[in-house]
């Protein structure tokens, strides 16, 4: 039986394709209220916009001794907030490791922390903007893309057979021998995710809303490169960052600057409910890199400061408009 730990909106959206599919699901929550809602009346994830709706019934719990004794030496999968998961992996350590761990957290640093308490880590990259609406619901922009790769680096076996019943539940699932590069590469692209739910969506038409976008890529492009830092997809399918920064210049000629479905990222949705926003990290991250190579990144510290702000005064999502993040 899979464990998922956290029923946040990756969470149930993966525990919901899994279970449909066919795997045994069981899912470790915060709120024993929550686990209770799962089981009871099971887990709904709507795809936008075609309206398909996946429907599945999970297990689900609040203590970790159960979770640990369901999962054996199938694998967890930790869908859980980056900033508790030094605490839930303490919580499921194994001695001796008999499941892999499955890192699904963005950023780069997740990774070390399960490595600590697990013999085998795998690394995850999730590219499917979802949004929890209820402790068992959630709805997707679409079907998505996963990539797995052993961690530091390599594929074994038993990370083969997990993305085998991923495919089953419908991800697209890339491999990847060298994780931390996929894994860099999406962290260059979660720096958009704070103008995405920051800035007015009246802007998302505009010219500087691009251009704030851009230049946010641009900077970790120049940043990484000076820290010899690969960023790449494991097999080409995912935009590189000249890709990326190409496409967004392209966006506004072609429509596709904003999104007009309500799925909304992280940041929007901590920003809406409260709780952790977790992009502070990632423009943290790009300015201390930079901060080494003697590289300005006005950009990026522009956002980070806008982000903190909203943060401290509680002002919301969509409270910005797209010139103040540019010089």
């Amino acid at each position: 039986m899979i464990v998922i730990v956290g029923a946040g909106s990756v969470g149930l959206v993966m525990g919901a394709r899994l279970a449909a599919s066919g795997t045994p699901i069981l899912f470790l929550t915060r709120s024993e209220a929550d686990a209770r809602s799962i089981e009871r009346d099971g887990l709904v994830v709507e795809e936008l916009p075609s309206g398909k709706l996946t429907e599945a019934q999970a297990l689900a719990t609040s203590d970790p001794g159960r979770a640990l004794e369901a999962a054996g030496s199938d694998p967890i999968l930790f869908c859980t907030r980056a900033s508790q998961l030094p605490i839930v992996a303490q919580e499921l350590a194994q001695e001796p490791a008999a499941a892999s761990a499955v890192c699904w957290q963005n950023d780069v640093s997740s990774e070390p922390i399960l490595a600590q308490h697990f013999d085998r880590v795998v690394g995850g990259v999730v590219r499917l903007t979802s949004t929890r609406t209820s402790p068992r619901s959630a709805v997707s922009a679409g079907t998505g893309r996963l990539i797995l790769g052993d961690y530091p680096n390599g594929l074994g076996s038993q990370t083969e057979v997990l993305a085998d019943k991923l495919r089953r539940a419908h991800y697209d699932v890339g491999l990847s021998t060298t994780i931390s590069q996929d894994k860099w590469l999406k962290l260059c692209i979660n720096l958009m995710s704070t103008p995405n739910a920051l800035i007015v969506r009246s802007d998302h038409t505009t010219q500087a809303f691009v251009d704030v976008k851009k230049q946010l890529l641009e900077e970790a492009r120049t940043v990484l490169a000076a820290a010899g830092i690969a960023a790449s997809s494991c097999d080409g399918r995912d935009r590189s960052l000249d890709e990326e920064i190409s496409y967004h210049r392209e966006s506004l000629a072609r429509g596709t600057s904003t999104r007009n479905i309500p799925v909304y990222n992280q940041v929007w949705s901590a920003l809406t409910h409260g709780g952790p926003v977790e992009a502070d990290g990632y423009h943290r991250r790009i300015i201390g890199l930079a901060q080494q190579h003697d590289i300005p990144t006005p950009t990026n510290q522009r956002v980070l400061d806008v982000l903190l702000e909203a943060i401290r005064t509680s002002s919301g999502p969509e409270s910005s408009r797209a010139v103040e993040f540019l010089d």
